[in-house]
């Protein structure tokens, strides 16, 4: 639904500042809502850890990203100039890649939801699914590192010219 929201949005030429942070929110609630639930029917204290950690990466990875991009100008958290991460550059934009590295992310995570109901003979296909899923989803959570990292140290660039600034103003 998300692919067909943003291609309907473009083409009908209906985008919006108000859209693009009600579909970052939409995105990251309902990915914190499938996690919540994962760590809760696998009941397994580490494997909650690390569902916990995964919602908190998500979350604030994006929001610095789309804050970190507003603050210096850009129109959205998408935009990418020329002294961005590689990784990054290549994740927001080129669609192929961002989708990808999306649907093989929730791929992964309604995998292991589905494991849980399907019956033993369903799992000779669920399983490799979940499996050729998982490493997509690692490197998805490894570009939200980045994109945490790279926005905080833009961030961190940003007060200290700021700092600067000022100090030579008091000399």
């Amino acid at each position: 639904l998300q692919v067909a929201n943003g291609y309907y949005a473009r083409k009908l030429g209906q985008c919006s500042k108000l859209g693009e942070v009600l579909d970052m929110v939409t995105d990251r609630c309902t990915t914190t809502v499938l996690l919540t639930y994962l760590a809760k029917l696998y009941d397994c204290r580490p494997l909650a850890l690390v569902f916990c950690l995964l919602i908190s990466l998500d979350i604030s990875s994006h929001y610095m990203q789309m804050y970190s991009q507003l603050i210096t100008g850009k129109t959205n958290h998408k935009q990418m100039d020329e002294n961005a991460h590689w990784i990054l550059k290549a994740y927001y934009t080129d669609r192929q890649v961002l989708f990808g590295f999306c649907f093989g992310n929730e791929a992964f995570f309604l995998l292991l939801y589905l494991n849980k109901f399907l019956p033993a003979y369903a799992l000779y296909l669920s399983i490799p699914l979940t499996v050729a899923a998982f490493p997509i989803s690692l490197i998805k959570n490894v570009i939200n590192g980045i994109q945490l990292y790279e926005s905080a140290s833009d961030l961190a660039h940003l007060d200290a010219a700021e700092i600067n600034k000022s100090n030579g103003k008091k000399k």
